[in-house]
């Protein structure tokens, strides 16, 4: 039975951890290496595992409050010869070194990993948690589950009652916090709350995949949530009440003929602009370019330009010049974007 008992950050980690507590890093954890070595006559001077047998860089980084927990499976794929897990090093980046062993944990009692290509393929849930104190210390721990087959996982992940007690929690979790909430809360957070009073209430959620069901497009379209990417001369983003009815939109064109606009008749003097979406409050920024055309003829100081006269809440009109009349053509391209509510 696995006891790992001994974890300790190595002297390159503490380096690195004086200077995220400094302020001058962030803590990015790059890689999980498992190995066999054991007596490390001076685990803090250690830079990497002394006999490694496995790595990966695909794990979870988890974080509430001063906790931190990186969770992984350990399997053995690709493990060609068994071997008992005995250290575990845990990688991070430093901005002055780069990557460094940040910590290092044994276990004297440890578990065996059988090889590849055996009578059964098994896997292993690891988590190494991290306690953040108030004055810059770090206090680690491993939790390592019980090693199971691949059969075994599978026919877990397929019980619809495997996870009852975790959902439970979570739903019981959501209740509270509709229940406990002021009714300045419920105001703020009512788009969110009927979200979930709506998977609470209307779905039959046993486990992640009736989650994944009841998230669908149908509830993110009853938030306002749509968008339409298929045309690239026109098309927008509406993200919603969850984002105050933000609406990303853009497109492009032919710039048209350069004319002199006339303020009093913009519809005869200009170039328009049809949004795809509507804005219902207004616009907040717009930015407008051009793509001369092959034709398009330049040399020197010449340029052209793309000036907006007037844009509301469904278009927009504008005109473009260039340093000479026959410089850009009419079958030049502006392109466009525009941000509202």
């Amino acid at each position: 039975m696995a006891e790992w008992s001994n974890a300790t950050m190595t002297d390159v980690g503490a380096d690195l951890q004086a200077k995220v507590n400094a302020g001058k890093t962030k803590l990015t954890f790059t890689k999980i290496k498992v190995g066999s070595g054991v007596n490390a006559t001076n685990p803090l001077a250690l830079t990497d595992v002394i006999s490694p047998k496995w790595e990966t860089t695909n794990f979870v980084v988890k974080q509430e409050g001063k906790i931190v927990s990186v969770d992984t499976f350990i399997t053995n794929t690709g493990i060609h010869e068994a071997f008992r897990m005995s250290e575990i090093g845990l990688f991070a980046q430093d901005p002055d070194k780069g990557e460094i062993l940040y910590a290092y944990l044994t276990d004297p009692e440890p578990d065996r990993m059988p090889a590849e290509g055996g009578s059964v393929v098994v896997s292993q849930e690891l988590t190494i948690g991290m306690v953040f104190s108030n004055t810059g210390n770090v206090s680690l721990t491993v939790n390592m589950g019980a090693l199971v087959t691949h059969e075994q996982l599978e026919a877990h992940n397929s019980d619809e009652h495997a996870h009852d007690n975790l959902f439970n929690a979570i739903i019981e979790k959501v209740n509270n916090m509709i229940t406990t909430t002021d009714d300045g809360d419920k105001q703020s957070l009512a788009p969110t709350l009927a979200l979930v009073k709506t998977l609470l209430s209307n779905l039959n959620i046993k486990n992640s995949k009736d989650v994944i069901k009841a998230i669908d497009t149908e509830t993110l379209a009853s938030l306002g949530v749509r968008y339409d990417l298929s045309n690239q001369n026109a098309w927008y983003i509406s993200f919603g009440k969850l984002f105050g009815g933000l609406i990303i939109q853009g497109g492009k064109q032919q710039a048209g003929e350069q004319k002199q606009s006339d303020i009093n008749n913009l519809a005869n003097t200009t170039n328009r602009v049809v949004f795809p979406v509507a804005f219902t409050t207004g616009h907040l920024f717009h930015s407008c370019g051009i793509i001369a055309s092959d034709t398009s003829i330049f040399w020197g100081n010449s340029g052209a330009s793309v000036i907006t006269r007037r844009i509301s809440n469904t278009d927009m009109r504008y005109e473009v010049h260039s340093s000479y009349q026959t410089m850009l053509k009419a079958d030049s391209i502006v392109e466009w974007c525009v941000i509202g509510i």
